[in-house]
C-alpha cells in the first residue's frame, strides 16, 4: 500500500515552488508589458535628434559603418562613452519601435540582475524580491523617465548600468559554483564582457573596477585560489575604463568648466555627491542598515559581507563623481540599484531564516505598483500628445512651404516624463537640431 503520509511533505513544497515560479514569471511579464507601454508613449526628444545625425558627416545616419565613423568622431570631440552612444545611434537608425521592445527587455534584465546579486541559489523568494525592487524603482527614482524611457538616456544609464554590473555577476557565479566556476574555457567569455562593462559610464565603471580589484586582493590575502582568467578579466575591465576616460573629447569638454580652486571645488563636489547619495539611495541603504541591525539581534544568519560589498560598490560609484566636472542626478541610477541589491540580499536572508510570510506585504506592493503604473501611463500619454501636437505644427509648416515655425516646449508632468525645453532663437540648442532634422527653422514660443 502506498504511504500517503510520506508524500505529504514533498508535494505541498513542490506545489508552493510551482506557484511561486508562476507568480514570479507573471510579475516579470507584467513589468515588461508596463515598460513597453511606457516606452511606446515616450517620444523622441532633446539629444535623440542630435544623435540621429552622424558626428562624422553631419548627415542623417545611413548604416552601421556610418555609426562607427560617427562614434570615432564623437570620441575625439565629445566623450568616451562610445559603447552606449553607439547603441543609441543604432536604435535611432533602426527606429523607435525596435528600441521600445529592447528597452523593456533590458529593464527586465536589470531586475533579474538585481535578483541574481541578492538571492541565494538554494533559497527562492524571487517574486517577493522582484516586487520590492519594482516598487523601489517606480516610487523612489525621481528621474525614472530620464534613465528608463528616454532613448538616449536609457542607452546611457539603463543599458550602461546593466552592462556595468556584469563583472559582479561573474564574480558571484565563480564563487558560488555557477557558470564561471571553471577554467579558461569559460573564463575567456568574461574578458570581452568585462572590457565592455568598463567602457560604459565613468563613475559606475570606476566604482565597479575598484571593488573587483578589492575582491581579488581579499582572495589573495585569504589564500583562495585565484584563477588566471580573473586577472585577465580585471585587466580587460581596466582597459575599457581607460579607453573611456582618456577620450580626447573628455578633456575638450572639461577645459571649459569653471574652477573654484582645486580644494574648494573638490569639497563642493563631495558635498553635492553626499546629498545626492542620501536623496537617491538613502532609502535602500537605510533599509539595509535596519535589516542588518535587527537581524543580528535576532540571531539570523545574514550575508553581511556580500551586502557590504554591494553597498561599498554603490558608495565608490557615487564618490567617483567627485572627479567629474558634471554631477547629474541620472548618474546615480547605478548607485541606487547597487544599494537596492544590498538591501534585498539581507531581506532574502531574513525571509529564509525567519520563515515570515510575505503575502500581505506583496499584496500591498502590488497594489502600489498598479496605481503607480496607471499614473505613469496617463502622464506619458498626455506628455506624448502635447509634444506630438507641436511636431504636427512643424509638419504643417513644412507642407505649406514656410521657412520658420514657432513651437512650444512641454514641461514634465511627473517623474515618468521629461521637460522638453526650447530656446528662443533657431540657432539655440535644441532648436538648431530640430531645424536640421525637420528642414525648417524652429524657434520657441
Amino acid at each position: 500500500m502506498r504511504n500517503h503520509a510520506a508524500d505529504a511533505g514533498p508535494l505541498p513544497a513542490k506545489r508552493d515552488a510551482r506557484r511561486e515560479r508562476v507568480l514570479f514569471l507573471c510579475l516579470l511579464a507584467a513589468s515588461f508589458a508596463l515598460m513597453l507601454a511606457l516606452n511606446v508613449r515616450t517620444p523622441l526628444m532633446m539629444d535623440d535628434y542630435d544623435y540621429s545625425f552622424s558626428w562624422s558627416t553631419g548627415e542623417r545616419l545611413s548604416g552601421l559603418a556610418d555609426i562607427l565613423r560617427s562614434q570615432a568622431a564623437h570620441y575625439r570631440l565629445w566623450g568616451g562613452r562610445s559603447v552606449v552612444h553607439a547603441l543609441a545611434q543604432l536604435f535611432l537608425y533602426w527606429g523607435k519601435p525596435v528600441f521600445n521592445v529592447a528597452c523593456a527587455a533590458m529593464y527586465g534584465l536589470l531586475l533579474l540582475e538585481i535578483l541574481s546579486l541578492s538571492r541565494k541559489r538554494e533559497k527562492s523568494h524571487r517574486a517577493a524580491l522582484l516586487l520590492a525592487a519594482q516598487t523601489e524603482l517606480l516610487l523612489f527614482v525621481p528621474f525614472f523617465a530620464t534613465v528608463f524611457l528616454w532613448l538616449d538616456g536609457a542607452c546611457n544609464y539603463l543599458f550602461g548600468t546593466a552592462l556595468a554590473l556584469v563583472p559582479l555577476l561573474i564574480a558571484k557565479s565563480e564563487r558560488e559554483g555557477g557558470f564561471f566556476d571553471g577554467g579558461w574555457r569559460r573564463g575567456t567569455l568574461a574578458l570581452p564582457l568585462c572590457f565592455l562593462a568598463g567602457w560604459t559610464n565613468e563613475n559606475t565603471a570606476c566604482g565597479m573596477l575598484a571593488v573587483m580589484g578589492l575582491l581579488l586582493l581579499l582572495d589573495v590575502r585569504e589564500g583562495r585560489n585565484v584563477r588566471a582568467w580573473r586577472l585577465a578579466a580585471l585587466g580587460a575591465q581596466l582597459a575599457g575604463v581607460l579607453l573611456m576616460l582618456l577620450a580626447p573629447g573628455n578633456f575638450a569638454r572639461a577645459s571649459g568648466e569653471a574652477a573654484r580652486g582645486l580644494f574648494a571645488e573638490l569639497l563642493y563636489r563631495a558635498l553635492v555627491v553626499t546629498w545626492c547619495l542620501l536623496r537617491y539611495a538613502g532609502i535602500p541603504l537605510a533599509a539595509a542598515a535596519l535589516l542588518l541591525f535587527f537581524g543580528r539581534r535576532r540571531g539570523i544568519a545574514l550575508r553581511s559581507r556580500q551586502a557590504a560589498l554591494l553597498a561599498l560598490c554603490a558608495l565608490l560609484s557615487a564618490y567617483a563623481l567627485v572627479a567629474s566636472p558634471q554631477i547629474s542626478d541620472r548618474s546615480f541610477i547605478a548607485v541606487t540599484v547597487l544599494a537596492l541589491a544590498a538591501a534585498l540580499t539581507l531581506l532574502d536572508d531574513w525571509l529564509a531564516e525567519s520563515g515570515r510570510r510575505m503575502a500581505p506585504a506583496m499584496a500591498l506592493m502590488l497594489a502600489v505598483c498598479v496605481v503607480s503604473g496607471a499614473a505613469a501611463l496617463r502622464d506619458t500619454a498626455a506628455h506624448q500628445a502635447a509634444w506630438t501636437a507641436q511636431l504636427s505644427r512643424i509638419a504643417a509648416a513644412v507642407e505649406q512651404g514656410e521657412t520658420e515655425v514657432a513651437v512650444s516646449g512641454v514641461p514634465a508632468r511627473s517623474r515618468f516624463t521629461m521637460d522638453i525645453v526650447l530656446g528662443d532663437s533657431p540657432q539655440d540648442w535644441p532648436n538648431s537640431t530640430l531645424s536640421r532634422y525637420f528642414g525648417i527653422a524652429v524657434r520657441g514660443e
